[in-house]
């Protein structure tokens, strides 16, 4: 597992958490693999609430226990000065790995990023972007730099429902184009970092038509995230080799998986329609057999 643990575990809850839970979050985040060194009580003292309000947090978060929470830090946690001695945060790869090991490794990491994400999913920001796909009439796609590949995946697959669907690569554009939508206009904005200056832009010229915004990014306290009508955090780890084109690109794609299967199965009937007109049309590609 990977040294950033922690954060990896609460940095995508933090928005659904009170003020107390924030508190016991950041706490948290900055002791770091110390945290195992902590009882109950001494960690009580140190953020100033009870030691019920941290058991509570615990169980909230998904474990047993406060003990329990402890174990799987132990087990999960690498200093931040060992990793800045790695060339990449997949867990336990080393040169001396075979080709097929560190297949199996990338894969694993994947995997617990995919577990990560599916448990940190929040069901009411679910049913709010459901909800606001089902009242729009035109849904968009815009990203910048990799994000723009994840947004044209997604548009890609989002063309097969019987929505109107578009997606702009070029900047300008988008700016020029967002200037035409309004609130029957549904615009997912794509943002790993979240501070990508040219997506901000965008949304900031959307939020002015009053048009809805869906956000996906990894960053919980960014101005898009603040700008958008409804924002799944995606957390990811970052490296040198590992960037959002790997395993931010899988978690990002598989939360649009998840929306377009709701969509399809939401009107089942006419979605239907739409991906026969699609496959007929798609035939002409095909060789004859």
């Amino acid at each position: 597992m990977a040294h950033n643990y922690l954060e990896q575990l609460l940095l995508p809850r933090k928005k659904n958490f009170n003020d107390t839970e924030t508190l016991i979050a950041d706490h948290l985040l900055v002791l770091g693999g110390d945290v195992v060194t902590k009882t109950l009580n001494s960690l009580s003292e140190e953020i100033g609430v009870s030691e019920a309000t941290i058991f509570k947090f615990v169980k909230k978060i998904g474990f047993e226990g406060f003990q329990n929470f402890k174990i799987s830090v132990a087990s999960n946690f690498r200093e931040t000065a060992q990793q800045k001695a790695e060339l990449t945060t997949f867990s336990d790869i080393t040169k001396n790995d075979s080709a097929c090991i560190i297949a199996k490794k990338v894969v694993q990491s994947s995997q617990e990023s995919l577990d990560s994400m599916i448990h940190s999913l929040n069901e009411q920001d679910l049913l709010s972007a459901l909800d606001i796909l089902y009242s729009s009439e035109t849904v968009h796609f815009f990203g910048q730099g990799a994000s723009s590949i994840v947004a044209f995946d997604s548009y890609h697959k989002f063309i097969r429902t019987n929505f109107q669907c578009n997606y702009i690569f070029d900047y300008h554009m988008q700016l020029s184009y967002s200037t035409k939508l309004n609130k029957k206009d549904c615009v997912f904005l794509f943002s790993h970092s979240g501070q990508t200056q040219e997506t901000i832009e965008v949304a900031k010229i959307l939020k002015e038509n009053g048009v809805n915004i869906i956000s996906l990014t990894g960053n919980p306290d960014s101005k898009l995230v603040k700008l958008s009508d409804v924002s799944f955090v995606v957390y990811s780890e970052d490296s040198v080799f590992r960037s959002e084109s790997l395993t931010s690109r899988i978690l990002y794609l598989t939360l649009i998986d998840i929306l377009y299967v709701n969509v399809m199965y939401h009107d089942e009937k006419d979605n239907k329609q739409s991906l026969e007109k699609i496959r007929k049309a798609l035939n002409v590609t095909k060789t004859g057999g």
